[in-house]
C-alpha cells in the first residue's frame, strides 16, 4: 500500500479512537446548521399548536382551604375549666386524614349540601373545542335513542315505578357528581406540620371557593359524627357492664345477709373467730380470686376480638410490648408510603399494590400478637385458678384444725370480700360511664379551619407560558427526530472524513460545480462522419485549462502532485485511469480537465476513452467516430489512424466508435491493449484512460493490473458511502493503486456544514485571498 493511503488509514484509526471517547460537537453543530430550517419550522408549528390549544381550552380556577387537625383551642379551654378530659384522639397519621378527605362519603356530603348534582356550572365540561363538539354529538345521539325508545315503548310506568326511577336517577347523579368532585380536588399536607391543604379546581372561580370551604366543613362534621358514634358505642358497653355488676353486687350482698342469718352471725364481729394463719390464707385467696376475675374479664375481651377477627383492635396487653410497638410503627410507615404512592402513581400501580399487601401482612402480624396475648391470658387464668384451688385447699385444711366455727367465718369472709370486689368494679364502671356521658354532651372536634378559601382572581390553568414553552420544545424535539432520521438515512459522501475515515483513501480535494454548459463546444464541430484530426470539447471539459487560477484547477494540481510523488523518478510515462462507483459521477469530465491541465503545462498527454459500453467522452465531442479503440484492439486499425487532437489544448484522444462488442472486459485486458499501452508509454508523457464505472461492470478491473494507478472520482452528495466501501472491498487493488479521491460537484456553501475546519470550505476562504477566480 502506498504511503498516502497508509497515512490515511492511520488518521482514520486515530480519529475513530477519539470519537469513541467524546462527542463530536463540530458534527452536531454542522447537523444543526444544515437543518436549521426544519428545526425552526418544527418549533414554530409547536408554538402555533400551543396557541390553538390555549385558545380552545377552558379556563380553570383553583381555590384552597387550610385545616389544622391538631387539638383546637376550644377543646383545650373546655378541658382546663371543666376538668373532664376531651376525647383523646388516637395518634392519627396525616396520610389517614388525607384519605378521609378524599373519601366518597365526604364528597357525597358536599354534593348534597350544595346540590352540585343539580348545578349546571358544576357539570360543565372542561374539554377543548373539539371535545365539546364530540360531547354535543354524543348527547344528541343519546337523546335521539332515548326518544325512539320512548316512542316505540307501549308500557306506561305507574307512579311507584316513576318515584323509584326518580330516586335511582338522583342517586346516580349524586354518585357521578361525587366522583367528579373527587377527581377535581387535591388534599396535601404542609411540610413539617399537621396542617392539611384542600384544593379544588373548576371552571368557576366562585364555585371553586364554595366547594373548597364545603369540603372543610364536611370533614369537620364527619369528625364530630365519628367521635359521637364511638362515644355512643363506649357508653352502651359501659352501661351494660355496669348493670351486670350491679346485679352481681346485689346478689352477693343478699347472699351474705342470708348466710349471717342462717348462722346467727348478725351483728357479730367474725374477725376474732379465725386465727392469724387462716386470715393470711383468706387474704391471699381473695387476691387470687380478684386476679381470676380480672383475667376472666380480659379473657372475654380478647376472645371476643379473636372471634370477630378485629385486626384494628388495640388492647392493653399488646400496647406496651416491644414487638407490637415495632409492628405498629412499621404499619404506620407502610401506610404513609402507600398513601404517597397512591396519590402519585394511582391505586392500580404495581408499587401501590405491593405496599397494600405489606399493610395487610402487618395487620395480620399485629392480630397474631393479639391472639398470642389471648393465649397468654388464658394460660395466666388457668394458673390463677390453680392458685385459687391451692389456696382453697390450704384454707380447708386450716379450717379443719380450727374447728367448725372457723369454716363458717372463712365462708363469711370470702362472701364479704367477693361483695367488696364486685362493689369496687361497679364503682369504677359507674365513674367511667358518667365521664363518657359528659363528653358526649359537649362534642369537641380536633380539626378546625385555619384559612378559608377565597375566590381566585386569576386562572390556574392553562399556564400560557408553560404551554407555549412545551409546545415549542415538543415541536423542536419532533423536528429533531425528523432531522435525526434524515441524517441516519443519509449515507452519501459529503465530507473529507467520509473519504479518509470511511473509504481509507487520500482526499485530494473537492471539484466545485462548473458553471459552463455541457453542450457548448469550443470551436465548431466537424460534420458527422468527416475525418478530422481536431475535435472540440464542451466548456466544462476544458474549464481547468481555461480557468487555471480557479479552485477547480488548483484541486486538479493536487492530484498531479500526488501523481508526481509516486512516479517522479520513473523514466516511462505513467498510465493512469479514472474510475468511479457508478455512472454520472463526473469521472469523464474530471479526466478531460486533468488531461487538458497537464497539456497546458507542456506535457504530451493522450486520453483514451476506455468505456466501450457507454463512451461518454467520445459522445461529448458531438462527432460520430467511425473507428476507434475497439478497431485498434481488434487489429483492424492502427492507433494513429484513430487518434484525434483536442482543439486548443493539444491533448490527443483515442475515442470509441459506434462498433459494439459483447466481450469488452476481454478486450481491455487483452495483449493488444497491453501492447497499445506500451507503445503509448514511449510516445507520451502521460497516458490517461477514462474507464467504465466499477459498480455496474467489471471492465475497469480487467485492465487494473496494466495501469500504474487510478484516480477515484466521487460525487459529492451522490455517491453512497456503503456502496463505495463495497466496491473497494470487492477489489482491494483499487485502494492499493489509488492516488487519491476527488469529490466532484462539490458545493462549498453546503459542504461547510458537513466537514471540519481542516476541510475544503475552510481552505477555500484563504485560497480566495491569494487568487482571484477569473
Amino acid at each position: 500500500m502506498n504511503r498516502l493511503n497508509s497515512d490515511a488509514l492511520y488518521t482514520q484509526n486515530s480519529q475513530n479512537t477519539a470519537s469513541d471517547d467524546e462527542i463530536d460537537l463540530g458534527r452536531v453543530f454542522g447537523i444543526i446548521k444544515r437543518n436549521w430550517r426544519i428545526l425552526a419550522l418544527g418549533g414554530l408549528v409547536g408554538l402555533l399548536l400551543a396557541v390553538a390549544q390555549l385558545a380552545t381550552t377552558t379556563r380553570l380556577y383553583t381555590a384552597h382551604v387550610d385545616l389544622n387537625i391538631g387539638r383546637s383551642a376550644e377543646a383545650d379551654t373546655f378541658q382546663d375549666f371543666s376538668g373532664v378530659s376531651g376525647g383523646t384522639q388516637a395518634e392519627i397519621q396525616i396520610e389517614t386524614e388525607l384519605l378521609v378527605l378524599r373519601s366518597e362519603q365526604i364528597a357525597e356530603r358536599v354534593v348534597r349540601s350544595l346540590n352540585l348534582h343539580e348545578n349546571p356550572r358544576f357539570s360543565a365540561s372542561r374539554a377543548t373545542a373539539l371535545g365539546r363538539v364530540i360531547g354535543a354529538v354524543r348527547g344528541t345521539v343519546s337523546m335521539m335513542v332515548s326518544g325512539a325508545r320512548d316512542v316505540f315503548s307501549s308500557d306506561l310506568p305507574d307512579a311507584a315505578e316513576l318515584e323509584r326511577a326518580r330516586i335511582d336517577a338522583e342517586e346516580r347523579a349524586v354518585t357521578r357528581a361525587a366522583r367528579r368532585l373527587q377527581a377535581s380536588m387535591q388534599a396535601t399536607s404542609l411540610r413539617g406540620s399537621r396542617v392539611l391543604r384542600v384544593q379544588y379546581t373548576s371552571s368557576s372561580a366562585g364555585l371553586s371557593a364554595r366547594i373548597a370551604n364545603a369540603i372543610a366543613q364536611a370533614y369537620i362534621t364527619d369528625q364530630l359524627e365519628a367521635t359521637d358514634q364511638a362515644s355512643q358505642r363506649a357508653i352502651d358497653w359501659l352501661r351494660g357492664r355496669r348493670d351486670e355488676l350491679r346485679m352481681q353486687l346485689e346478689q352477693a350482698s343478699d347472699a351474705v345477709d342470708q348466710f349471717r342469718e342462717e348462722n346467727d352471725l348478725v351483728g357479730v364481729d367474725v374477725d376474732r373467730l379465725a386465727g392469724a394463719e387462716l386470715e393470711r390464707l383468706t387474704d391471699n385467696l381473695v387476691a387470687a380470686r380478684a386476679e381470676v376475675v380480672d383475667l376472666e374479664a380480659r379473657d372475654r375481651r380478647l376472645s371476643q376480638i379473636v372471634r370477630n377477627e378485629d385486626t384494628s383492635a388495640v388492647v392493653r396487653e399488646t400496647a406496651g410490648q416491644g414487638i407490637t410497638s415495632g409492628l405498629r410503627a412499621r404499619y404506620l410507615e407502610a401506610l404513609r408510603s402507600y398513601n404517597s404512592l397512591a396519590a402519585s402513581l394511582g391505586d392500580d400501580h404495581e408499587q401501590t399494590q405491593r405496599r397494600l399487601r405489606d399493610l395487610e401482612e402487618l395487620q395480620t402480624l399485629m392480630f397474631e400478637e393479639v391472639r398470642r396475648s389471648a393465649q397468654l391470658v388464658q394460660e395466666d387464668l388457668r394458673a390463677a385458678r390453680l392458685r385459687v384451688a391451692s389456696l382453697e385447699e390450704a384454707q380447708a385444711r386450716v379450717g379443719e384444725r380450727v374447728g367448725a366455727d372457723q369454716d363458717i367465718v372463712m365462708t363469711l369472709n370470702d362472701m364479704e370480700r367477693d361483695v367488696e370486689t364486685v362493689r369496687n368494679l361497679y364503682t369504677g364502671f359507674q365513674q367511667r360511664y358518667q365521664e363518657a356521658t359528659q363528653r358526649q354532651e359537649i362534642p369537641v372536634s380536633n380539626a378546625r379551619v385555619l384559612n378559608e378559601a377565597h375566590t381566585p382572581a386569576v386562572p390556574s390553568s392553562p399556564n400560557a407560558t408553560r404551554m407555549l414553552a412545551l409546545g415549542g420544545i415538543l415541536g423542536f424535539v419532533i423536528a429533531g427526530g425528523v432531522v435525526a432520521f434524515r441524517e441516519w438515512r443519509d449515507d452519501k459522501i459529503r465530507s473529507e472524513e467520509h473519504v479518509r475515515d470511511g473509504l481509507g483513501l487520500e482526499y485530494l480535494g473537492g471539484l466545485t460545480i462548473i458553471k459552463g454548459k455541457a453542450d457548448r463546444l469550443r470551436g465548431a464541430p466537424n460534420p458527422a462522419g468527416e475525418r478530422a484530426a481536431v475535435v472540440p470539447l464542451p466548456e466544462i471539459m476544458t474549464f481547468a485549462s481555461d480557468q487555471p487560477l480557479s479552485n477547480y484547477a488548483e484541486t486538479l494540481r493536487t492530484g498531479k502532485m500526488s501523481l508526481t510523488l509516486r512516479h517522479g523518478r520513473d523514466a516511462r510515462a505513467p498510465k493512469v485511469g479514472f474510475v468511479s462507483c457508478f455512472p454520472a459521477e463526473g469521472k469523464t469530465t474530471t479526466a478531460a480537465n486533468f488531461a487538458n491541465l497537464l497539456a497546458q503545462q507542456g506535457a504530451k498527454v493522450i486520453l483514451i476513452d476506455g468505456d466501450m459500453r457507454n463512451p461518454g467522452l467520445s459522445r461529448s465531442t458531438a462527432k460520430t467516430f467511425e473507428t476507434g479503440l475497439v478497431d485498434v484492439l481488434l487489429g483492424e486499425k492502427d492507433w494513429r489512424e484513430v487518434c484525434h487532437r483536442i482543439e486548443g489544448t493539444g491533448v490527443h484522444l483515442i475515442p470509441n466508435s459506434r462498433t459494439r462488442v459483447a466481450h469488452t472486459s476481454e478486450l481491455l485486458g487483452s495483449k493488444a491493449m497491453i501492447a497499445l499501452l506500451d507503445t503509448l508509454d514511449q510516445q507520451y508523457d502521460y497516458v490517461l484512460m477514462d474507464l467504465p464505472p466499477l459498480g455496474p461492470v467489471v471492465d475497469a478491473r480487467a485492465i487494473l493490473d496494466k495501469l500504474d494507478g487510478v484516480f477515484f472520482v466521487l460525487k459529492w452528495g451522490g455517491t453512497n458511502l456503503q456502496m463505495a466501501k463495497r466496491v473497494l472491498r470487492m477489489d482491494p487493488r483499487v485502494r492499493d493503486k489509488c492516488y487519491g479521491a476527488f469529490m466532484n460537484l462539490f458545493d462549498p456553501k453546503k459542504a461547510g456544514s458537513y466537514g471540519t475546519y481542516d476541510g475544503y470550505s475552510y481552505y477555500r476562504s484563504y485560497y480566495n485571498r491569494y487568487y482571484q477566480d477569473s
